[in-house]
Parts: C-alpha cells; structure tokens; sequence
C-alpha cells in the first residue's frame, strides 16, 4: 500500500470518525509530512517496507531538533497512524508496537509572585491604550487563559453580570470559567470606555485594538515583554506564565486539583499536577530556609562575655 494513500485515509479518519479540531487534524499532518518526507529520502514508498528501525531511527533524528514535548508528540502521531492502518488492513504490520515514548525531564514552570502581579497591575495608567493592555494581562491572568483563548475571545462568551467566561480551547471543547471581582470591574472599564470608541466595524470579538482588528497574539507577548523589562521582574516570565501564576495561587489558596484542571481545560489530571511540584518545591525551600542552621554546631560566644 502507498504511504500517501495510507495517509490520506487516516486523515479523513480522523477528521469524519473521530471528529478531530481542525488544529490537531493540521498539527498531525505536519508531523506525517515529516515522516514521510524522511522514509521517501530512504527510498521507502510503501507501507509493508516500513519497520521498527526506520522508525526509530526517524523519531531519533528528530528529536536531536525539537523537544522532548515535540518527540512525543511526533510519536503518538505516527503509532496512532500506523494503528489505524494495520487494523485495516492486516497483512500491514505496526512498526511503533514497542517502541518506547522519549523521556520528558519536566522542568517547572515559571510563574509570578503574587506582589510581581500586583506591581504590573498597578504599573497603567488610566489612558486608553493603557486600560485596554490592564484587561488584557488581568484577564489573562485571572481567567488562567492561554493567549489563543484571550485574543478569540467574543463578546457572546463574556457574562459579566454572571462573572463567567465561555472559554473554546483545545479541541474545540468549551469550559466555563469564573471572573474574580476585580477582573469583572476592569473588563467593564474597558467596554464603557474604551472598545466604543474604537469600534469602527461590528467585531464579534471582545478585545479590539484603535483600528478596531481582533487582538493578536504578538502583540500580547510583545507587551508582558516590554513590561517585565520595564518593571525589572524575571525576564523568564513569558505570557504563559500568567496562566501559571493562575493555577499555582489556586492551590495557595487550597482548591481542589481537579477544579483547577477543569478551569485550565486540561483534559489529563497529571498536566496540572505539574503545579504540586512547585509547591512541593517551594515548602522544601522554605523548610530548608527556616533550618539552615546546624542545631549540633557550638554558638560563638559574645565578644563582650
């Protein structure tokens, strides 16, 4: 059987029976374009020529450019290709049986302190470019949004007289998330003051900018940038970061983690518990802090004894 015929019925598969969004039908063609970019280099066009070292030896090319996230994510695609295929048709083998996923050495995430999020906050003004960028940040960071979600957010998804959002994430699946009370204030501010003005043209989006075009998502990295240089905070601090700030003073404050996971749209509950290894970290740091001294070691006499 011809790799492209293979692919191409996989990809209706996906998109007819198994009703994938149009981002991860296109995120698993990219990662199949490679794929079969690489075995055609090899010379390899059919389905039956494909085995476990080729495999290997494609996914260990790969992960040599991209991240450990990255290399997974390849390999899900192509075991889920190469699944698909054999279930169909039989005489074709699955070369991704036992092969192994890449190791994924987590590094925490980098979040704001609470003060850092109430020195930005505070660090606007009450002009209009300026009260537009606050909601923007405070509804980032109080919603726990991703920039994706904050920049195709509609007005039809905003109740504030019921302080919820209507959230469409990944894969098209819709949460609801609720509008701490200073949120709500500053998003009201925003669509009395300032979105009437620059409304030229009936958007159905909730953040426009003065030419009345939908936010983008360059111009919200590019203003947490400029504003974390500004403020002299951790030039680490990214816009996903506010997201993480979100989920991490949520636990502070003692919520439940599958709550979190709910309002983070995480659709696996070890996604969010990434967020107890930072607080597992930070009570270590604290605990060390607190114990740093040697309770065995003499005290120095005063000098004057």
């Amino acid at each position: 059987m011809n790799i492209q015929e293979a692919m191409d019925d996989y990809l209706v598969h996906i998109k007819v029976v198994e009703d994938k969004s149009t981002r991860t039908i296109q995120a698993y063609q990219n990662n199949l374009t490679h794929y079969q970019t690489y075995l055609e280099e090899k010379g390899i066009t059919q389905m039956e020529d494909i085995n476990i070292l080729q495999v290997d030896s494609f996914l260990n090319a790969y992960i040599q450019t991209h991240a450990t996230k990255s290399g997974n994510q390849m390999l899900a695609t192509i075991r889920s290709f190469h699944k698909f295929t054999s279930l169909n048709h039989p005489t074709i083998s699955n070369p991704t049986t036992y092969i192994k996923g890449f190791t994924n050495n987590r590094h925490l995430p980098i979040y704001c302190s609470q003060p850092d999020i109430e020195k930005l906050l505070n660090s606007f003004d009450d002009s209009d470019e300026q009260i537009y960028q606050k909601t923007l940040i405070e509804t980032l960071y109080s919603c726990g949004l991703r920039v994706s979600e904050l920049c195709s957010l509609r007005l039809n998804q905003v109740h504030l007289g019921d302080k919820i959002l209507k959230v469409t994430g990944k894969g098209d699946k819709e949460r609801i998330v609720p509008i701490a009370q200073p949120c709500v204030v500053q998003m009201q501010m925003y669509l009395d003051l300032v979105r009437p003005q620059w409304e030229t043209k009936k958007s159905p989006n909730f953040f426009i900018n003065h030419l009345s075009h939908p936010c983008n998502r360059q111009y919200v990295h590019n203003l947490i940038k400029k504003k974390i240089m500004e403020l002299n905070l951790d030039p680490r601090i990214s816009a996903h970061s506010f997201r993480h700030s979100f989920a991490t003073h949520l636990l502070d404050g003692h919520a439940d983690l599958r709550v979190v996971q709910e309002l983070l749209g995480h659709s696996d509950i070890q996604t969010t518990q990434i967020y107890t290894h930072i607080q597992n970290k930070r009570l270590k740091e604290a605990y060390d802090q607190h114990f740093s001294f040697n309770p065995l070691e003499p005290k120095k006499k005063e000098e004057n004894e």
